[in-house]
């Protein structure tokens, strides 16, 4: 195995005492690649010993102290040594008000409490450090073919990066965790184990969810190259491949990476009470996981545990729950009074346990089931998510509160029984959208060709009594039936206004997609009414496109071809939604003048790719733009690529989420 190594002497370094071998080893790796040398110690007098050094930091370990007492005198015995300050942080496996008090008066920037994701340990200590150390991007290479690596490797090196070569398939994993590397240069066939079964062992593992991987190859059927994108491939270059080209790939990837990782490793990923990770830091990384689908979803869940309690009470429960976790959960802070944990098991029986085991270590800390003192936990597969995080937080949250009503100490998983899974009561909804009990989330669509800016579909989520965010599947009927569609559309297309008007001001403009109903739009003053919203923010070049549901539209397709045709004549596009192969849908667009045409679900993932390839060719025929939804598969991705359509959007692509945050690579701002 060939490599190239990095220059340690130059490198700012880090001190921690700890007896702990299985933190040293990760946390040294990890560490190395944000640029950081790791000097570990394993008792006080070891640490006094060392030599001077002008560190970064002083990391110890609470545990490998006789007394935490000791602290204080052993900062001091340290800083005498170097003659300067010591910039301290300490690692604690509980919650001790005296270990906290110990830290505090040696004067500790930090107490971060144990366990914690190895990942999650290094952000903290890097942002701690105050250093921006400057670290070459680092690629493993992964190829059998001794000449072929090399290559890839010289062209890698000659741009600056460092680089690592395997030629044993079998031997990949461990290189992973002794060169940590930012990007996986990956062969496709290779003895042993191809390209394709190795993406697929990498990414079961959390720790390497966003590891870019770029397939190398000389493989040219497409379906092979679908298929290794399929298990989580980022790109993949043909081989013979210029050098040029290899380079501006690896730099887009890990360009991309670095930005990801900006976003997920700022101090708000981290709850200042606690010390868990965020709602945000969680929702993120919850949509990635729905995104991709498949097998995954039925292992993995979502676990809420609702506390009658105060704050105080909040924070043992964050130190018990830290206790309880496994090495690969991820806990966060969900709420004023509620945490939650990200798990992944084998199967639904053991996520089952896994919640059940959570209830015994609470009561064994303290949290037993009772009137007044009840710790509710329910969780919720990500199977059951219902598309996106909001959602899946909201059924998880529902069935924590149906648990910690009944007191009886036992978790309720969301569609297991006895939490009831659907409201439709309709004065409930009714009650809802009057009292504005909604909340908007954003889809993201991506164009296949130049487009002019973001594009996002706004989809509406209604708060039920019990807490579930419902989807407008189920509540939209209903708001119709109870006369209360003007109602819905008017804080609909103002909430959505407003949100373009933040998107401007945050220099990120977007077009948005907002539902109208044909029932509301039968008013004379509608269309003035739309207009006059627009202007009063002055989007004059921002105007959203309206949406209207095909089978409304069929209904009455005079009232809709009037209202669009003069909607057009304020320059503001329509999209017909569920476009189908049927005679409603003929009709309508036979005689209805949008824009765009979003074909239904159904259609998209049911409808053989010649005839839909047919369909897509009569849609653009008539000048409408063509948008697929409901993509959850690369495969899919690949039918309807070959049907011609437009702009695509689904789970693959990314769930809806509260925020805006699609990185939308190569679109040009308006």
């Amino acid at each position: 195995m060939n490599h190239t190594i990095a220059d340690a002497g130059s490198a700012p370094a880090i001190q921690l005492l700890t007896c702990n071998a299985e933190l040293t080893t990760p946390l040294r790796a990890l560490l190395l690649a944000q640029g950081f040398m790791l000097e570990a110690f394993e008792t006080p007098e070891h640490l006094i010993g060392a030599h001077p050094s002008a560190r970064a930091l002083l990391l110890v370990d609470l545990d490998a102290l006789p007394d935490v007492n000791t602290l204080g005198g052993l900062v001091a015995q340290v800083q005498q040594r170097d003659g300067q300050p010591v910039p301290l942080v300490c690692l604690a496996s509980g919650s001790d008000i005296r270990a906290r008090l110990a830290a505090m008066r040696a004067g500790a920037r930090a107490y971060l409490q144990m366990p914690m994701e190895i990942e999650e340990l290094t952000d903290r200590l890097f942002d701690l450090a105050g250093t921006q150390a400057v670290s070459p991007d680092r690629v493993l290479v992964v190829d059998d073919q001794p000449v072929a690596a090399l290559f890839a490797a010289r062209v890698l090196e000659s741009a600056g990066m460092l680089t690592e070569r395997v030629g044993d398939a079998l031997a990949v994993l461990d290189a992973l965790d002794a060169f940590v590397p930012d990007l996986v240069l990956m062969d496709l066939h290779m003895p042993g184990a191809s390209g394709i079964e190795l993406t697929r062992i990498i990414r079961e593992q959390d720790r390497f969810a966003d590891l870019p991987i770029v397939f190398l190859s000389a493989e040219l059927d497409a379906e092979q190259q679908m298929a290794a994108l399929r298990v989580g491939g980022d790109d993949f270059l043909a081989k013979p491949v210029a050098p040029d080209h290899l380079v501006a790939c690896v730099e887009q990837r890990l360009a991309r990476a670095r930005e990801r990782a900006r976003r997920q490793s700022g101090p708000d990923t981290i709850d200042a009470l606690t010390g868990l990770a965020s709602l945000g830091r969680l929702l993120g990384r919850l949509g990635q996981l729905i995104g991709r689908g498949g097998t995954e979803a039925g292992r993995r869940a979502l676990v809420v545990l609702d506390l009658h309690g105060d704050e105080g009470a909040l924070m043992r429960l964050a130190v018990a729950l830290a206790e309880s976790c496994g090495a690969s959960d991820l806990a966060a802070r969900v709420g004023e009074r509620s945490l939650a944990v990200l798990m992944r098991r084998e199967d639904a029986a053991s996520l089952a346990r896994a919640c059940d085991h959570f209830a015994e270590e609470l009561a064994r800390a303290g949290f037993a089931p009772g009137p007044g003192r009840a710790v509710g936990i329910g969780w919720c597969t990500l199977a059951n998510s219902g598309g996106d995080a909001v959602t899946l937080m909201s059924r998880a949250a529902k069935a924590a509160r149906s648990a910690r009503k009944a007191g009886d100490g036992l978790t309720m998983g969301y569609g297991c029984g006895p939490v009831p899974v659907r409201t439709s009561d309709q004065d409930a909804v009714a009650t809802a959208i009057l009292t504005e009990r909604l909340q908007l989330l954003f889809e993201p669509m991506v164009s296949l060709t130049p487009a002019p800016s973001a594009r996002y579909e706004v989809s509406p989520r209604l708060a039920a009594p019990d807490g579930e965010l419902l989807s407008p599947v189920a509540f939209m009927p209903i708001a119709q039936r109870s006369g209360l569609a003007d109602r819905l559309d008017a804080w609909l297309l103002a909430k959505g206004l407003d949100a373009i008007v933040a998107c401007r001001a945050a220099g990120r403009p977007a077009q948005l997609f907002l539902y109208q109903s044909v029932v509301g739009a039968g008013r004379d003053d509608w269309v003035g009414q739309v207009r006059d919203e627009i202007n009063r923010r002055d989007l004059f070049r921002l105007r959203p496109v309206i949406q209207f549901q095909v089978q409304e539209a069929a209904a009455d397709p005079g009232l809709a071809a009037d209202r669009i045709a003069r909607l057009a004549r304020l320059g503001i596009p329509v999209c017909l939604n569920g476009v189908d192969t049927d005679d409603a849908s003929e009709r309508v667009l036979a005689s209805v003048p949008g824009a765009f045409a979003r074909l239904s679900r159904t259609l998209v993932q049911s409808l053989d790719p010649e005839p839909l390839a047919e369909l897509v060719q009569r849609l653009r025929e008539r000048g409408l733009a063509v948008i697929a939804g409901g993509v959850d598969a690369p495969e899919t991705i690949a039918r309807l690529c070959c049907a011609g359509v437009d702009l695509l959007q689904g789970p693959f692509v990314q769930p809806p989420s509260a925020v805006m945050d699609y990185d939308f690579s190569g679109v040009d701002a308006v």
